[in-house]
């Protein structure tokens, strides 16, 4: 009799814990858009990115979002522009956060030729140190 009292609260104490754990994060990266805008002797770029399955707690389990992306840009010739924009978002949130857009603007001069460009989104998640890098194209015309 006391083996299944045992077994029943250890399952009981199983299935508790089970049922109140926090999912993982998964950092996701998903809808990057970018547009050019001919803006007389230089370009500007706008893009955007939106994240999702960052960790929103700090290792004390106090509400907080830390994401730092950087972009770089590949021209038509296959060359890198490495981190021509990057930023951190820090935030204290006051409830969970489903996702958020990354925004980056970029004036590229008149040397900048017509063509199909890459701007590739690397997204870090401080808390999680997860890391994930997205690509969005657009063209110069």
């Amino acid at each position: 009799m006391n083996k299944i009292k045992f077994l029943t609260s250890l399952l009981l104490t199983i299935g508790i814990l089970a049922c109140s754990s926090k999912p993982e994060p998964n950092l996701e990266l998903f809808s990057a858009e970018a547009f050019a805008f001919d803006v007389g002797d230089m370009w500007e770029v706008n893009a955007t990115v939106n994240a999702k399955g960052f960790a929103q707690f700090d290792l004390e389990n106090n509400p907080k979002v830390d994401l730092y992306y950087k972009v770089s840009l590949i021209t038509p010739a296959a060359d890198t522009i490495k981190a021509l924009f990057d930023k951190n978002i820090k935030m204290i949130p006051k409830e969970e956060v489903a996702e958020l857009p990354l925004e980056a603007q970029i004036e590229l001069d008149s040397s900048f030729t017509a063509g199909a460009y890459t701007l590739l989104f690397d997204v870090s998640d401080e808390i999680s140190q997860q890391n994930k890098i997205i690509e969005v194209k657009f063209n110069l015309e």
